[in-house]
């Protein structure tokens, strides 16, 4: 069964299979998730979190409200089912504002893309609409809007989708699933499947990478030819990224483990080094006090600099505007990433 979830992998890969086994990070997601409907409806949280996921949670819940502008917001599970047409999996939102044609997804640790996710809710909410009203014309013309709370970012995306647009993207992700010749794909949640460990799209640029770093050649002959070849050199690239995640950062990682436990690795140690020490905020407001510190020493001694996005936080909190030109850029940097397509969509 495609669950809504799913939905993001097999757009990238059509093979994609969920891991049964549910890792700390969705843990950690579901928990959040029930603290915060639970504080969309003024009830007690009933799980126990830290005090930053705590707060995390509570900017999504203000950021909620703030966008549903005062209208009432559905919190409670029973009454957040979606049923998309095409899956027979019944998605579950984190809560919906009926009046605005809003949903929101509070969404925990790294940024990621759920845009075929949300197409799935969108569909599926414009869908109940029509079955409810047997409105065509309101159909065609409604549209859905929803919203990602990252709440560990403090950052929100709006993603507005009309009923074609959402039945296009979904459409478009089960023809994929359903294609017979449809291959497996490398792709960033490759870790997150069940069939992580035999895939070919991983297991292949492995033993591929393994053999041209054992072939009786050159390192000087490997290079200049992959130079001479823009094509071969950008696969090459891309299946040496594989074989660095997949096999050395594991293998690594166990190494680690081994020698912890005092196995010998020939060539291998474990260099331990001390932590940074630092002082936190009230060692330094107390010593300035001590020592009768000026505002610009104390500054000073902090290091003099903020960073755009704390300055702009704090003048926010301060309440007092910005002055763009007191703003300084530094030298950007060149980065080599991986050239990623990317879909079309309609942001509010």
């Amino acid at each position: 069964m495609i669950r809504h979830s799913t939905l993001p992998k097999l757009a990238q890969c059509a093979k994609y299979e969920s891991d049964p086994v549910a890792g700390p990070a969705a843990e950690r997601g579901t928990k959040m998730d029930a603290a915060y409907r639970a504080l969309l409806m003024g009830q007690p949280v009933p799980v126990n979190l830290e005090t930053e996921e705590l707060e995390a949670v509570m900017w999504a819940v203000d950021t909620a409200r703030d966008l549903a502008d005062g209208a009432y917001i559905e919190a409670d599970e029973a009454k957040l089912k979606v049923t998309t047409p095409g899956l027979d999996h019944t998605g579950t939102e984190d809560s919906r504002c009926e009046d605005e044609n809003m949903s929101f997804d509070l969404k925990t640790g790294q940024m990621r893309s759920y845009y075929e996710q949300m197409a799935a809710y969108a569909l599926g909410n414009l869908e109940r609409q029509f079955t409810e009203h047997f409105d065509q014309q309101r159909l065609n013309e409604s549209t859905w809007t929803c919203v990602l709370l990252f709440c560990d970012q403090r950052e929100f995306t709006r993603i507005e989708f009309t009923y074609a647009t959402a039945k296009a993207v979904v459409d478009g992700v089960l023809e994929a699933v359903n294609d017979p010749n449809a291959q497996p794909t490398a792709c960033e949640y490759c870790s997150w499947c069940r069939k992580a460990d035999t895939c070919v799209a991983r297991t292949g640029p492995v033993v591929e990478t393994a053999a041209l770093v054992q072939a009786e050649t050159s390192l000087e002959a490997i290079r200049a030819g992959l130079l001479a070849d823009p094509a071969k050199l950008g696969l090459f690239l891309q299946k040496a990224a594989i074989f660095e995640k997949e096999l050395v950062k594991p293998l690594k990682d166990a190494t680690k483990e081994l020698l912890a436990a005092d196995t010998e690795v020939p060539g291998w140690k474990l260099q331990v080094s001390k932590g940074a020490e630092h002082f936190d905020r009230i060692a330094v407001v107390s010593a300035a006090v001590r020592g009768k510190s000026g505002l610009d020493d104390l500054v000073a001694a902090m290091g003099g600099d903020m960073k755009g996005e704390a300055y702009r936080a704090w003048c926010a909190k301060l309440g007092v505007p910005v002055n763009e030109n007191d703003a300084k850029r530094d030298m950007g940097t060149t980065r080599l990433v991986a050239d990623k397509p990317k879909k079309a969509r309609k942001a509010a």
